[in-house]
């Protein structure tokens, strides 16, 4: 293998500028990395408080079905009672025509 004065000198050139460089790079990527890591922290704490109000949506959702079922069941049971009793259930408010639904998705007013 021959000397070349040309690679020699990039060799030279190439070990003293890599650590300059090395230690011109090493804040950066310390700087880097920090706001990498402050990121993820930041994610992890925004993804945690939405999971806990998704978590409080769904509470007060099976709150709200549970209300719902035992109004039902009192309401049945009134009825009942009513019916036992030989009354006849009277409603105060006239029973409302509800629109029907098409296939398009669009509501149409039958009159009554």
């Amino acid at each position: 293998m021959r000397f070349s004065p040309i690679s020699f000198l990039l060799g030279l050139g190439a070990a003293t500028v890599l650590p300059i460089f090395s230690r011109a790079f090493r804040p950066f990527a310390v700087e880097a990395t920090a706001l990498g890591m402050t990121v993820v922290e930041e994610v992890r704490r925004i993804a945690a408080e939405q999971m806990e109000n998704l978590e409080d949506i769904v509470a007060e959702a099976r709150v709200r079905q549970e209300e719902l079922a035992a109004s039902a069941i009192a309401a049945e049971d009134h009825e009942a009672e009513l019916n036992e009793s030989g009354a006849e259930a009277v409603s105060e408010e006239p029973p409302v025509a509800r629109p029907r639904r098409r296939a398009g998705g669009r509501v149409r007013a039958h009159a009554p």
